[in-house]
């Protein structure tokens, strides 16, 4: 090669590095962490050549069906650590056009607090989870990344006379859980979380820190039970207390279709929603296998929980629902915090310390949910033909949790969540794996799919309702998640919403127009 011909070389080799190397330091990501305080970089972020990034992303993985080689990974996990920290990164995620997955929990079943399919970033809460209970007005500040745990915990520690209306799974972090609703066993007595929380601090998308009051009343009514991760970012919520008896009963009675069970759940349908508000039995068909041929049958696990003594829960169930056969020996007294392991399933005197459980990297299952709202009850016949297509399935089961009560006197309007008189109950169907072959998850979701097909008759309709929470990408999603097409939005927004799904949207596009807050199911914006 003649001297020519070299430097020609050397300039082109060198031209090339030189734009692979600028290529690389103006890539958004880079950009995304230059723009960030040095001190947040080095403290709370952490990128896939951070030795930690794996224990941090999959620390809140609870659904196995998103913790895989190929699952999308984010281009960086901020782990916040006090308000500031999330100023600057919406800040510098909006400039460079980066999404922000938000979590808390990380419960969401189809995974969007985590997962993206654009390039994306988490956001993580579990640092900000202090609780701060204020006996003299019984009320709470929580920050999104308490769990329901260490929130009730913290409640009891200071009265065993209050409580909070939320879910029965004490591992859900505040900050999504509380913003698309809250249900749990006190609901038919004081109703959802949404309609107990008195106050919220959150960041909007120019980075400024809002409460109530200067958020304004629309955007405070959006973030309680519109899905705050559609508007901005939850830093804490104040909750109203609730005045519980010192001590409440909780029961678990099981019976087999076998031994006619079909009866009773076709009664429980017509009284579980009108007994006193006090009361609360979720009905949970499973399958279970019995005998030693291990003949699989469908079983009914009825699980109550009532406010008060014992002798006036019995004469109660006595009167409105014999059926059940409840005994005196079927029942246990005990504080309303240790009533919260008995409904998660722990066993009568674990410790009060498993609510305060740290996060860790969890051994989720593979998971398929769905969700559906019965307003007639479904005729023997029909849940007889129910029962023999649970048996085809594999670990499915479902949980029938009865409203009336508080429910049946809140407004559809006053809050996001929609769902209150005229149902009988909710429906939350679960399809649980640990096969982790594609072939065995891809039976598991289409069974999931032709059980929810086959309840259509005996479901709501028009539109087919759907709790935000259970969350459910078959209804509707936007993919790619970068762009929110409003008619795909209407059809899983009207599922979740129903009338407020405008006002919702009026909210979004007055408080985020650029809609920079965005996931596959969020609230779109409206054409301007």
């Amino acid at each position: 090669m003649d001297t020519m011909g070299k430097l020609f070389f050397l300039t082109a080799t060198l031209t090339i590095v030189l734009f692979n190397s600028t290529t690389a330091a103006t890539s958004p990501i880079q950009h995304f962490l230059n723009c960030l305080p040095h001190s947040l970089v080095s403290e709370v972020t952490y990128t896939p050549n951070n030795a930690s990034f794996s224990t941090i992303l999959n620390m809140k993985i609870q659904n196995k069906r998103f913790k895989t080689a190929t699952t999308p990974k984010p281009l960086a996990i901020i782990t916040a650590k006090d308000d500031s920290h999330i100023q600057e990164t919406i800040k510098c995620a909006k400039s460079n056009n980066i999404q922000i997955r938000i979590r808390s929990g990380g419960h969401d079943y189809e995974g969007f607090s985590y997962v993206s399919d654009v390039p994306f970033i988490i956001l993580d809460m579990f640092h900000l989870n202090s609780v701060d209970i204020n006996l003299q007005e019984s009320t709470a500040w929580v920050e999104s990344g308490a769990t329901l745990g260490k929130i009730y915990y913290n409640i009891a520690n200071k009265s065993n006379k209050l409580a909070f209306p939320s879910g029965v799974c004490f591992t859900l972090g505040a900050g999504g859980h509380f913003s698309g609703g809250g249900y749990g066993n006190l609901m038919r007595k004081f109703g959802l979380s949404v309609d107990n929380i008195i106050d919220a601090k959150m960041v909007d998308v120019k980075g400024n820190i809002l409460d109530r009051k200067s958020m304004g009343e629309d955007l405070f009514w959006a973030i309680r039970g519109g899905g705050g991760a559609s508007f901005g970012v939850i830093l804490s919520w104040k909750l109203q207390l609730v005045p519980v008896t010192p001590q409440v009963i909780v029961f678990d009675v099981k019976r087999n279709v076998s031994e006619g069970a079909t009866d009773i759940v076709y009664k429980w349908q017509l009284i579980a929603p009108k007994l006193h508000k006090d009361l609360f039995i979720r009905a949970q068909p499973n399958v279970v296998q019995i005998g030693q041929e291990g003949k699989k049958v469908v079983q009914i696990s009825f699980i109550g929980q009532f406010l008060g003594k014992i002798e006036r829960l019995l004469t109660l169930m006595n009167k409105e629902f014999p059926e059940l056969g409840l005994n005196k020996s079927d029942c246990f007294s005990m504080p309303w915090i240790n009533s919260t392991l008995f409904w998660y399933g722990e066993p009568i005197g674990t410790p009060l310390e498993v609510l305060l459980d740290e996060p860790k990297d969890p051994q989720p299952l593979y998971q398929k949910n769905k969700s559906d709202y019965v307003k007639k009850p479904i005729p023997r016949e029909a849940l007889e033909s129910i029962w023999k297509l649970m048996i085809e399935g594999e670990n499915f089961l479902m949980q029938w949790n009865p409203y009336g009560g508080r429910m049946e006197e809140i407004l559809p309007s006053e809050t996001p969540f929609s769902h209150r008189a005229g149902n009988l109950f909710l429906i939350q169907y679960l399809n649980i794996w640990s096969n982790e072959s594609s072939e065995v998850s891809e039976r598991h979701v289409n069974f999931s799919r032709s059980f929810f097909e086959f309840m259509t008759p005996y479901v709501s309709t028009s539109p087919r309702e759907a709790f935000l929470n259970y969350r459910d990408a078959d209804i509707g999603a936007n993919h790619p998640s970068n762009v929110t097409r409003f008619d795909i939005a209407k059809t899983y927004g009207s599922k979740f919403f129903k009338g407020n799904f405008e006002r919702l949207v009026s909210v979004k596009t007055k408080v985020d127009p650029q809609n920079f807050f965005r996931y596959e199911q969020s609230i779109p914006t409206r054409s301007l």
